[in-house]
This record gives C-alpha cells, sequence and structure tokens, in this order.
C-alpha cells in the first residue's frame, strides 16, 4: 500500500523533503512507517522519535493521520491503509 507522508516544519528541515511517498506493507501500522522514517532520516531526526518506539519521543512531535491527531507512542494501535496521508510535525512555540 502506499501512504503519502508529509514533512512539516523542523521535522521538513531535517529529512530535507516537504513530501514523499512510502510503499508499505499491507496491515503496516503507523509506528511500522515511523520505523521506516526513523531508518531513512535517523541521524538528522535523533531527538524527535527513534526507530525503537519504546524510546521517549519529543513531547512536541505530532503526528495526524487523514487530519486526525494521534498519538505517535500508540502507533502499533493505529493501522494504515493505502491512500493515507500521515502528516510528521512538531509544535510551534514561543513567547
Amino acid at each position: 500500500m502506499r501512504i503519502k507522508v508529509l514533512y512539516l516544519g523542523l521535522v521538513r528541515n531535517k529529512t530535507g523533503k516537504k513530501e514523499e511517498s512510502c510503499e508499505m506493507a499491507d496491515g503496516s501500522s503507523l509506528s511500522d512507517l515511523l520505523k521506516r522514517v526513523a531508518e531513512t532520516y535517523g541521524g538528522s531526526l535523533k531527538g524527535l522519535f527513534r526507530a525503537e518506539m519504546e524510546s521517549r519521543l519529543d513531547p512536541t512531535f505530532i503526528v495526524t493521520v487523514n487530519g486526525v491527531l494521534k498519538d505517535p507512542s500508540k502507533g502499533e494501535a493505529v493501522p494504515l491503509a493505502d491512500g493515507d496521508t500521515v502528516a510528521l510535525m512538531t509544535l510551534i512555540s514561543g513567547g
């Protein structure tokens, strides 16, 4: 199945890409996709998330699937389907 991945904000800066399509096996979960992205861009994304999902994720890391906010630490429970759009981003803060 094909998943469209959008990289926004700091994540875009670290990957150097605005978006890409990822070919995933049928039945893949959000965790599987995050592991794939971490393997591809690991060094540049260190500190936001890691391939081992039991590692603590940066609290400013945000994931949406088809525009719906998802908890990336519970990614195994988030199934993906062909044609889904996953956005990876960080919170913007300031004062």
